[in-house]
């Protein structure tokens, strides 16, 4: 107990001084609450306790992990063809056992990250695991996973031969499509293009090699006698793979003081006719070095060689001599064909794409060249015409602003609009204490408009009836005295977007605004801007009109009168407002119409009454004629007033 009546006081001046803070940032919170930016600070501050297990297909993490698992699948690919030369079964297949294991049980978790994949469900992102879960076992791919994880090979500790029953491994190669699909947003598009011809194409040639390899070693080559090895000569080599059609490297081991060369041979062109000569010569004596290469490597250099002179159609191979051998020749020419027109196809995509910027600003430039020929334009015209032309096509400017503000959502491309200039405008003294809200209103509305060097954005004597804000580019402000340079990044006319009957300019620019680079600048009318200003609270119109009037009267553009706001309104507005003040006036009108009539009754009625001598029936008479005279004039003038208000 002592302890905690200890703690009390400290609590309580605790809760004081926060108290205490609270009240002075209040003078700092403007007039209008920024609920939506107080909300998610206090989201922020106090997260929710909630565990998503769901994993996000287009994330970058599940990018990174179906790179694991390709990397996996290829790995399955390179080393279970490779296994088919006995000298990488009987000496690498108990170093690869740690490798398969690991790669199995990344294909296990592969089948649990799988199972918290979120999906798409109606436009509707669906995390709950218990969802996910049975959106992946109802799938396709949960059967081929299983099937492709199912231990078949379990007997390959005690049996070399049982590593061709990991053959089930590869029907996972369905995710290396998974993983080119989801980097088309993390990669370039000539990068994937390139990768994926490379790894195609070497799988494909891996894949054959080992294929030929297997027809090669089950061939008979007792036939052939070996005479002419280590030549290539297709007349007397046979089809499959033998020792003799790949030798060692020989290098010359004799200096120009020993008799290297051989005198029965001097001209070159002579010494292919005596290959055979010339190879026994040069080993005899020690005249040469051997650099020696494994069995291996002869025999999947040999078989990658003919897998890719073959699948190219390039030929230049000994005829088969077997019906197998036929099959697998003729197999590979019909593939070789179609990988040929896949290759051709692809590296011509990937020309056209690389160079579709360039091609299609020299179209335009061709097309623009034409015209203003035809049209007789000056040459510095043209000059300037062609020297914007070739500033985009050097930036490689693919799409303009206005085809991405047409092809995203309009609150997206609000979004984006703000993350590119939302600095600036947070930097602005009249958007400063904005909400968020309002600076995405306000970012949807910006037009992108593009000028070239010595463009005159804003005139001396135009109305400030838009702001500016410099995406990229620059802007020469010219005063009477001095030249002021605005960057990337400044706004201009903010301020002026509101204007007061006591300004001294008339609410004009008294200055000239001049581009002096390529630019980009994003404007916004005073309309929009008050088309937006009124969906909002009259705080915020009141606390905007308060800073306007304080920069503008500090710049010295206002008089000492009193503040006179001139209020903005478009067409449909004063329509509006002149159709309800003409209905007001019709009932007004009416009113006064009904009382016109009712006292002119009631001033009958009295003079009816009245008794009077006959002496004065001659003076009656004269004021009847008085009354009469009045009720006709206001008639008339009331009548005249109701066809005012109904034309």
């Amino acid at each position: 107990m002592s302890e905690q009546t200890g703690q009390k006081p400290s609590n309580l001046y605790e809760r004081k001084r926060r108290m205490s803070k609270k009240l002075d940032d209040a003078d700092l919170i403007p007039q209008h609450f920024e609920y939506e930016n107080q909300y998610e600070k206090w989201r922020a501050a106090n997260p929710r306790i909630e565990f998503d297990f769901s994993v996000d297909q287009s994330g970058y993490i599940y990018w990174v992990w179906t790179f694991i698992v390709v990397c996996g699948c290829l790995y399955n690919i390179i080393v279970l063809s490779v296994l088919a030369f006995e000298n990488i079964r009987t000496a690498y297949i108990e170093k690869f056992l740690p490798i398969n294991i690991a790669f199995d049980v990344i294909f296990f978790l592969d089948i649990i990250v799988r199972s918290m994949l979120s999906f798409y469900d109606d436009g509707v992102l669906v995390t709950e695991f218990a969802e996910t879960r049975r959106n992946y076992l109802h799938s396709f791919y949960f059967g081929i996973d299983l099937l492709a994880i199912f231990p078949f090979d379990y007997l390959l500790i005690r049996k070399t031969s049982a590593a061709f029953c990991r053959i089930n491994r590869f029907l996972k190669i369905y995710r290396i499509a998974n993983f080119i699909a989801q980097s088309y947003g993390k990669l370039t598009q000539v990068t994937i293009s390139l990768s994926k011809i490379i790894t195609a194409c070497f799988l494909l040639f891996h894949v054959n090699a080992c294929v030929f390899y297997i027809i090669s070693v089950n061939s008979d080559t007792s036939s052939w006698d070996g005479v002419n090895a280590t030549f290539d000569d297709d007349e007397f080599l046979p089809w499959p793979y033998t020792p003799e059609k790949i030798t060692d490297a020989y290098f010359v081991g004799c200096d120009g003081r020993s008799d290297c060369y051989n005198p029965h041979f001097y001209y070159d062109e002579a010494r292919e006719d005596h290959l055979v000569e010339l190879y026994h010569f040069w080993r005899m004596n020690n005249r040469t070095q051997i650099f020696n290469f494994s069995t291996f490597t002869k025999e999947y250099t040999l078989s990658m060689y003919w897998s890719a002179m073959t699948m190219t159609t390039l030929g230049e191979q000994p005829a088969p001599n077997t019906s197998l051998q036929n099959a697998f020749e003729i197999v590979n020419t019909l593939a070789g064909l179609l990988l040929f027109a896949v290759i051709m196809g692809s590296v011509g995509d990937l020309v056209a794409n690389a160079n579709a910027v360039k091609t299609y600003w020299q179209t335009l430039m061709d097309g623009l060249k034409q015209y203003m020929t035809y049209r007789n334009l000056n040459e510095s015209l043209q000059t300037k015409v062609l020297k914007y032309c070739e500033y985009e096509m050097g930036e490689e400017t693919i799409m303009k602003e206005h085809e991405v503000r047409d092809e995203l959502p309009t609150k997206l491309y609000g979004h984006v609009t703000t993350s590119i200039i939302g600095s600036s405008l947070v930097k602005s003294p009249l958007f400063r204490l904005s909400e968020r809200s309002f600076l995405n209103d306000i970012s949807e509305l910006l037009e992108p408009h593009y000028f070239c060097p010595g463009d005159v954005v804003i005139e001396k004597g135009q109305l400030c009836s838009s702001m500016f804000i410099i995406v990229c580019g620059q802007m020469v402000e010219i005063t009477d005295d001095d030249e002021i340079d605005h960057f990337e990044g400044e706004i201009l006319g903010d301020v002026n977007l509101i204007w007061f009957n006591n300004h001294l300019n008339h609410n004009r620019h008294q200055n000239n605004f001049i581009s002096s680079a390529f630019s980009q600048i994003h404007m916004l009318s005073r309309d929009d801007f008050f088309k937006v200003l009124g969906s909002y609270d009259l705080k915020l119109k009141r606390r905007l009109c308060d800073v306007a009037f304080y920069l503008q009267r500090q710049r010295g553009e206002l008089d000492d009168k009193k503040r006179s706001l001139v209020e903005n309104e478009d067409m449909e507005s004063n329509l509006k407002r002149l159709a309800i003040d003409t209905l007001d006036l019709h009932d007004k009108m009416t009113v006064v119409e009904e009382e016109f009539w009712v006292s002119m009754d009631t001033e009958k009625e009295k003079s009816a009454r009245s008794c009077m001598p006959s002496s004065s029936r001659s003076g009656d008479a004269r004021m009847a004629h008085v009354v009469t005279a009045g009720e006709c004039k206001h008639a008339s003038l009331v009548r005249t007033l109701r066809l005012a208000v109904d034309d």
